[in-house]
């Protein structure tokens, strides 16, 4: 927060200014420890004449002293004066109140669009329960369908994505319903200060040594999921030895579609040893956008790279039986830095997969199967605990569809089907490779928009390797390789350096 200014106010405001309808802007009373509605009250917005729009706003928010000042001794006759008077009476007028003014002040350029809380909503009442079970208090208005939401309480499989949202703030805990929650978040932040205070004398020795002219070998550690700071592919596990290996990455046609995908140029499989997976491969042979950025990832449980199968392999932690979370990020094309992204709406299988702008939510955070809850190789999202709707499976993997017995209609979903009656290339009479594992050729999924499905649906769930890149050194700007040219100790300094990337692991946030 000392970053800002300090007329900074922090709050988060949806800036689509709400126009509300007849039926929910009504005057209030609470009378016998209920509410009721008076009267139906005009909304204020500037296409309806009324001079000023309505905006939404969260009810937690840090302001400054002059505009708390400005709001608790407001001018006669001004605006805050009148909408205290005119939102007194309707529901949940904090969400209106603060952010409408703010909007439409002269504090407006104060405006830093962010409250730094963390919070999760759970289900609408009036979609949870049956009208007999509904808490009266949140279904106020005329149509009994109309009804509100609260905040969920903060769980223990819900801490990775509190610890990965960067927030100073949450709510809500419960100290009777989950008395552990506080004591790890304590736990995490000694460890992440521990860390802290490792890297800060390590970086003054260094320091130290380049002012006395020392030669300096040794490195800031980067976080160990970084593989080098080059990426990772992830690679279909049973096309590895295929002419065309495939990967997890983006067409070049610029769409945010997630696909299986060719990993290389045409040439490159040729050339590739028998066990290329279990090494690093060079950035300038891949085709398409298959450069993916692990991390960051949750601290609790570890992982680990087995640099003799090329497989990630996972270690529960304390609380989270599926090990870290880790966002997935793009390394190449125009969305580079945006994140993996399974829709959050959709907790059934069936969910496409997609590049969105990171979030750090649950369907944005990715775990590694161990062969418990996922399988070895399989890439997760894990259902929260407080998601109103039930799905097959609390864990959800990237898949494909029509490949498994057990697929069921309702997973699958056909994006752009212009033609109906049109086979999908797994369907046609010349589909009749297949994999030693008894299923179809992935190679008839090459470009087909991957979806959501149980980790327990054999066959649908795909499994990765994660091979390292390393960047290949040029002489010019021609591109001409100095390979031949390089001498005896660089070769062995190179030979190092792939070695290195071939070594990633994650340990609760450590490195190996």
């Amino acid at each position: 927060l000392a970053s800002y200014p300090l007329d900074a106010n922090f709050m988060h405001i949806l800036l689509q200014p709400n126009d509300p309808t007849p039926q929910v802007w009504n005057y209030f009373v609470e009378c016998d420890d209920a509410l009721h509605r008076i009267y139906r009250l005009p909304p204020l917005t500037i296409d309806k004449g009324h001079g000023i729009d309505i905006h939404t706003s969260s009810q937690w928010f840090i302001i400054s002293r002059e505009f708390a000042w400005y709001l608790a001794n407001p001018p006669k006759n001004s605006l805050v004066d009148y909408l205290r008077d005119y939102m007194e009476h309707v529901v949940v007028a904090d969400e209106s109140f603060f952010g409408t003014i703010l909007r439409n002040t002269h504090f407006c350029s104060t405006l830093h669009n962010d409250n730094f809380l963390h919070i999760q909503f759970g289900s609408w009442e009036n979609e949870s329960k049956a009208k007999s079970e509904r808490d009266p208090r949140k279904c106020v208005m005329r149509n009994p369908d109309h009804c509100g939401r609260s905040p969920t309480t903060m769980t223990l499989d819900y801490l990775p994505v509190l610890e990965l949202s960067g927030d100073l703030f949450a709510r809500k805990f419960d100290d009777v319903a989950e008395p552990l929650v506080k004591d790890y978040i304590d736990r995490r932040r000694a460890k992440e200060e521990e860390r802290f205070l490792r890297e800060e004398a390590l970086a003054k020795e260094i320091e130290a040594n380049k002012t006395a002219g020392v030669e300096v070998t040794e490195k800031l550690p980067l976080e160990s999921w970084e593989f080098q700071g080059e990426g990772v592919m992830l690679v279909a596990k049973e096309t590895v030895l295929d002419k065309v290996p495939l990967c997890l990455g983006l067409s070049k046609d610029g769409a945010n579609r997630v696909h299986l995908l060719p990993c290389f140029k045409e040439d490159v499989p040729p050339t590739l040893s028998p066990d290329w997976y279990t090494g690093a491969v060079i950035i300038e042979e891949i085709e398409n956008f298959n450069r993916w950025d692990i991390g960051p990832c949750s601290s609790d449980g570890a992982l680990h790279r087995n640099e003799t199968t090329g497989g990630l392999e996972m270690t529960p932690g304390e609380y989270s039986q599926t090990g870290p979370k880790c966002m997935l990020k793009i390394g190449d094309s125009i969305r580079k830095g945006r994140c993996l992204d399974v829709e959050s709406d959709r907790t059934k299988p069936g969910a496409y997969a997609n590049i969105f702008p990171c979030e750090a939510k649950w369907n944005q955070l990715f775990s590694f199967g161990n062969g418990d809850a996922a399988p070895s190789g399989g890439v997760h999202v894990t259902l929260p605990s407080s998601s109103s709707q039930k799905s097959t499976s609390d864990y959800l993997c990237l898949g494909v569809q029509g490949r498994s017995a057990m697929d069921k209609e309702e997973w699958i979903r056909h994006e752009d089907d212009d033609d109906p009656d049109e086979l999908w290339p797994w369907e046609r009479d010349n589909a009749i490779e297949y994999s030693d594992n008894g299923f179809k050729s992935l190679k008839y999924w090459d470009g087909i928009h991957l979806q959501t499905t149980p980790c327990s649906n054999e066959g649908a769930v795909i499994e990765f390797l994660y091979v390292p890149f390393i960047v290949e050194e040029y002489e010019n700007d021609k591109g001409e390789s100095t390979d031949n040219e390089k001498s005896d100790a660089t070769a062995v300094e190179d030979e190092k350096k792939t070695g290195d990337a071939e070594k990633t692991v994650v340990d609760g946030g450590d490195e190996l």
